[in-house]
């Protein structure tokens, strides 16, 4: 799982069935100084989040499967939560 912000939406009138009725965002990685890292990705909403959003996202094989019952789905990145807070304590660099 890692921390990402919602820069914006892809709208898509052609696509694979397993993404028929999902909204696609896309999300800028962040470090833990909420600073963006890598390139932008793409990732299914499943919580209702919004532009400018700091959210959670999923990557786990199967993900698709166990969250919306789509076996082979083409879905690597899920978001799964809005963040609200994060608070870092006793963090030092490796």
């Amino acid at each position: 799982m890692y921390i990402a912000k919602v820069i914006g939406k892809m709208v898509s009138v052609i696509k694979h069935e397993a993404y028929d009725n999902k909204k696609l965002l896309i999300v800028k990685r962040l470090d833990l100084d909420m600073c963006p890292v890598g390139s932008d990705i793409i990732a299914i909403d499943y919580v209702g989040a919004g532009e400018g959003d700091k959210v959670l996202i999923a990557r786990t094989p199967g993900l698709a499967q166990e969250v919306f019952g789509i076996k082979n789905a083409p879905i690597c990145e899920l978001i799964i939560a809005v963040v609200d807070k994060i608070n870092l304590s006793n963090v030092s660099s490796m």
